[in-house]
């Protein structure tokens, strides 16, 4: 990667493989501004473009959700995409929050979530302990390794680099599932 502030970033190889791979691109400039804030949408795009390719957005703009906030959003077919996979899930009450800075956090359960874990299985949602059930998943699976922050902080460009050069390099899972009396339930993970 050739960026003009390669000297402030400090998860230069994986700063390197984003950008020469298209996942993630410098500023006009020629900068990578490592400290600069991800938003929500930019996350959603993000994990799109690992899981997808580089796929025109255009085609999930059909998707149907219930989020009210993402329609004139430049990333609504991204968003929609990772809506449609579970990977987001909005607050419940039909908002994305697209333009917000997304946290390590929930960086962190849309990742884990792209790499196969059932995310109400594993407690990340409608659970009053989410936030630690996502960051003991986190860890365990790789994703936090070089990732110097704290849950609630805004993620950094520097730092989503880093969580998806881990995340490229992981184990995906598949969870296998069982019934009873009607009630899907996780009974193991594989890798």
């Amino acid at each position: 990667a050739d960026l003009t502030d390669m000297d402030k970033v400090t998860n230069k190889e994986a700063v390197s493989l984003m950008v020469d791979l298209g996942i993630i691109v410098g500023k006009p400039d020629g900068s990578f501004a490592p400290t600069e804030g991800v938003d929500r949408a930019t996350m959603a795009k993000l994990i799109t473009y690992i899981l997808m390719g580089d796929v025109d957005a255009a085609i999930f703009e059909g998707t149907k959700t219930d989020l009210t906030d993402i329609d004139t959003n430049w990333a609504e077919g991204y968003i929609k995409y990772c809506y449609s996979n579970g990977i987001i899930a909005g607050d419940g009450q039909g908002h994305f929050f697209p333009t917000q800075g997304v946290t390590v956090v929930q960086a962190a359960k849309m990742l884990l979530v792209a790499l196969g874990y059932d995310a109400d299985n594993r407690g990340y949602q409608s659970n009053s302990n989410w936030s630690v059930n996502i960051m003991k998943d986190a860890q365990t699976s790789g994703l936090m390794t070089g990732i110097n922050a704290k849950a609630t902080d805004t993620l950094t460009r520097d730092g989503a680099a880093q969580m998806i050069f881990n995340a490229l390099f992981a184990n995906t899972v598949e969870p296998k599932y069982a019934y009873d009396m009607g009630v899907q339930y996780v009974t193991e993970y594989t890798k």
